[in-house]
């Protein structure tokens, strides 16, 4: 394996360890908090039932979405050792490689931004400052 093509596993492998893989990491990634800390904080903050039944559906498919992707990465990730182990791999083969990566992570980021979205519609202006209040302040 060439040289660059051995910086461009390395950079993937490193992104798929600080952006992949699990609801946690995603709400990490999105909003500075695992998702149960929001879902635990968000009750706090929205103490009516109804409002919180909405919260909760989408923190729910938050969960959910990750942890599909999180599999799917996964199964990416899981082809690079037998890949790399192979004699006859060409470029187009990492390459083809790169691209499903480089969807799924656009996929990914799509998704759970259009779950954060969600969640701030279900919460005021007020309420998702409070939520996401600088704690060092």
């Amino acid at each position: 394996m060439k040289a660059r093509q051995s910086g461009q596993v390395l950079i993937i492998l490193v992104s798929w360890m600080l952006f992949g893989g699990s609801g946690i990491a995603a709400g990490v990634f999105l909003t500075g908090k695992p998702v149960d800390e929001l879902r635990k904080e968000a009750h706090a903050i929205a103490a009516q039932k109804d409002r919180r039944k909405g919260i909760d559906e989408v923190l729910d498919r938050w969960e959910k979405d990750a942890t599909q992707f999180a599999k799917q990465r996964k199964e990416l990730l899981d082809t690079l050792p037998d890949l790399l182990g192979r004699h006859d791999a060409r470029p187009g083969d990492f390459e083809q490689l790169f691209a499903r990566a480089d969807a799924l992570n656009t996929q990914t980021l799509e998704t759970l931004l259009e779950v954060r979205f969600a969640l701030r519609r279900q919460l005021s202006a007020q309420e998702w400052r409070k939520l996401f209040a600088d704690k060092a302040s």
